[in-house]
């Protein structure tokens, strides 16, 4: 029997997403805190039913983001939404996926963000 992930959005007309690194400071779509000028972030650029969206993502939400689908079958998502999509997925892991260690490092990366500088102030990684 195969697996098939079918999220319950529809997708895309176009989806852009590229890496920069911040010349001056933008402000992080998913957790609201700074990306400091020298700062790696995602720059994504989509259109979905007609109207653009762009969106920068600081680095630690990609990190978490990451590190959720690398370790769940099937990890839905949409942009501005994220760490709420995350809380909503923790709740329906599997028992299995509890003990493995992937509750302790998403916790561990949810601290992270919620200590990074909302802005002006350098930040930590």
């Amino acid at each position: 029997m195969s697996y098939d992930c079918v999220c319950d959005y529809d997708p895309p007309a176009f989806y852009c997403k590229t890496e920069y690194t911040a010349r001056k400071e933008h402000r992080c779509a998913e957790c609201g805190k700074a990306i400091a000028p020298g700062q790696r972030y995602e720059k994504v650029v989509a259109k979905w039913d007609g109207s653009l969206g762009f969106f920068k993502t600081c680095s630690r939400c990609v990190a978490l983001r990451e590190h959720l689908a690398a370790h769940v079958r099937c990890f839905c998502w949409s942009h501005g939404n994220l760490l709420s999509d995350i809380r909503e997925e923790v709740a329906h892991l599997p028992p299995e996926a509890r003990g493995s260690g992937l509750l302790f490092e998403l916790g561990r990366m949810a601290v992270a963000i919620r200590q990074a500088p909302r802005s002006g102030a350098a930040i930590r990684t």
